[in-house]
């Protein structure tokens, strides 16, 4: 039997080990882009500090034991078949399988509004933290305390707070932290929604107490290079814009996180795990796409 996992991320990466154990005689095969583990949670940290890459990045070679990595982008997946197609330098492949995983986390949602994804950068990928680093330091380089640079970080969920409170800190390291304006964004009426109210009060509190100017109930509308289109119509400029808005499903999924129960099943033999499946409860309510849900 070949069972297929699709992703190394937290889902994938905790599962394969679990299946090398569980399954010493069937084939275990792990599809990864370009077969590291990013430990994602920790991605913020590396806007201040670049060297922590190495820290946070793991050979899927040197942390599993027996299953097959191969490296290719996973581009449609047919539960009721049983075949991944995976896109390789070669070009297009297809992988059959007995049982899969669906483990292929999820994308940057920019909800099609106007000119964010063109102006704005994510938060996903090491490349990303790199670019906002840079783009950090090209926003203030003419900066001053009477003509600050604004770095806006539209998104308050986990991932927007994290990257706010390191270009805060960057701004207190490397410039005059009165040159730099960083201003957080969240059409939601509190930053971190999907968490106790205890832990969003905490957290909004050392985020201003780091300099960040929160504002909450506050929707992005539309963007291009110089600045934002508010949903109240407002219109505030920036110089460096970073996304942290949503998710979505991954493109090997055409952008959607399809709904399963705790059986996580979304086809005979397929299942999703992680963020590329919206899990919901008896209730019917979707359970957050955190690591204390999962």
């Amino acid at each position: 039997m070949r069972v297929a996992v699709l992703g190394a991320g937290y889902a994938g990466l905790t599962l394969v080990k679990r299946l090398e154990d569980a399954l010493p005689d069937d084939e275990v095969v792990v599809v990864d882009e370009d077969g590291t583990h990013l430990v994602q949670h920790e991605l913020h940290r590396v806007v201040r500090r670049p060297s922590l890459v190495e820290d946070i990045t793991l050979d899927l070679g040197d942390v599993l034991d027996r299953a097959t990595v191969r490296e290719a982008t996973v581009t449609d997946v047919d539960p009721d078949a049983g075949i991944a197609t995976l896109e390789t330098p070669e070009g297009a492949e297809t992988l059959d399988y007995d049982a899969a995983a669906v483990c292929l986390g999820a994308a940057t949602n920019f909800y099609d509004l106007p000119g964010v994804e063109d102006h704005a950068t994510p938060l996903k990928r090491i490349g990303h933290a790199h670019a906002v680093r840079a783009e950090f330091f090209t926003a203030v380089e003419d900066a001053t305390a009477t003509d600050p640079a604004r770095v806006v970080v539209g998104g308050a969920g986990l991932s927007g707070v994290q990257v706010a409170g390191e270009l805060a800190a960057l701004a207190r390291e490397e410039t005059d932290p009165d040159a730099v304006e960083v201003v957080l964004l969240e059409q939601l009426g509190s930053v971190a929604p999907s968490f106790p109210e205890d832990f969003q009060r905490a957290v909004r509190d050392e985020l201003e107490a780091q300099g960040v100017t929160v504002r909450t109930g506050t929707a992005v509308a539309s963007a291009d290079a110089g600045g934002l289109d508010l949903a109240n119509d407002e219109r505030l400029a920036y110089d460096q814009f970073v996304w942290t808005g949503g998710i979505r499903g991954p493109p090997a999924m055409d952008g959607e996180r399809p709904v399963v129960r705790n059986t996580l099943r979304l086809g005979e033999a397929t299942f999703v795990v992680g963020d590329a499946g919206r899990v919901v409860d008896t209730d019917g309510q979707a359970v957050p796409a955190s690591a204390q849900a999962a």
